[in-house]
């Protein structure tokens, strides 16, 4: 064997013991640097290390060395972007099984080059996050002091049905105002609507529409209502409310079964005006 091969042959051979009694996971610009002043330490005396070729090793380490702190501030501002967003990562727990850990990014903290994220009051390494979410914000909860004055009052609405996406306007009195998972609503009584169709639980019971609005009077119906038209114009919206049968009557000239129900709850932000 030469001798280059064997200084060669040393070089590695020191080099990668240094490596394993560090157990990295990667090679960085200290490894390189450290490879280089061990390539340096074992040089062959008979054929050392030109000058063109040390300079140009040294501006590659030089580049390198620019490149990993251009990661490094990139990995830090994408880690501090994260504070107040939920995450997702894959992690070893102490059986160094890999688990899930989903939570919110409370903090970010710099440590031995690394960067880590703090979730649950547990650090989570920029690298082991797989998923970042976005928290909706949370909607500010009305003033119900500011609707106190609408009680008893007789009021125009607009009931918007949240499941076709149809409203007609209704009114009524309204009988009392909750706050109800943030949002402000009013209990509307007296409200006269005209009668499309009956909606009817599976326990129910039907036979014909006069004989179920009988036995329901007084009690609490769920009702497919429209604003006034003739019986025949399918064009008119309908949307589907909740409340307590109090009335029921025939308007001759549309044909329609006109109804009046109490309880009606309408969010209070619909009232389009008071009398």
């Amino acid at each position: 064997m030469s001798v280059e091969n064997v200084y060669n042959n040393r070089i590695v051979q020191d080099y990668f013991t240094d490596l394993t009694s560090r157990n990295t996971d990667g090679l960085g610009k200290d490894d390189f640097l450290n490879l280089l002043v061990t390539q340096l330490k074992y040089q062959d005396p008979l054929k050392p290390m030109e000058d063109k070729e040390f300079i140009a090793q040294m501006a590659q380490f030089s580049a390198l060395e620019q490149m990993q702190n251009m990661n490094q501030t990139f990995n830090d501002v994408k880690a501090f972007s994260m504070i107040g967003k939920a995450v997702a990562a894959l992690i070893q727990d102490e059986k160094e099984e890999l688990k899930e850990v989903v939570g919110v990014v409370e903090s970010v903290r710099i440590a031995n080059g690394r960067t880590y994220a703090q979730v649950d009051g547990r650090d989570i390494a920029i690298s082991d996050i797989t998923d970042v979410f976005e928290i909706p914000p949370k909607r500010e909860t009305q003033n119900i002091t500011e609707y106190t004055g609408m009680v008893g009052k007789n009021v125009t609405a607009i009931f918007l049905d949240g499941e076709n996406g149809h409203k007609v306007d209704i009114n009524g009195d309204v009988k009392e105002i909750s706050l109800i998972e943030d949002t402000v609503y009013t209990k509307m009584d007296n409200v006269e609507a005209w009668l499309h169709d009956v909606k009817i639980e599976a326990d129910e019971v039907f036979t014909d529409m006069e004989t179920y609005l009988s036995d329901n009077m007084d009690k609490e119906v769920t009702l497919v209502i429209r604003e006034k038209a003739l019986a025949e114009d399918e064009t008119i919206p309908n949307v589907t409310v909740k409340g307590i049968l109090r009335n029921v009557e025939m308007d001759e000239t549309s044909q329609l079964m006109k109804v009046s129900l109490d309880g009606v709850q309408v969010p209070a932000n619909n009232i389009l005006s008071i009398r």
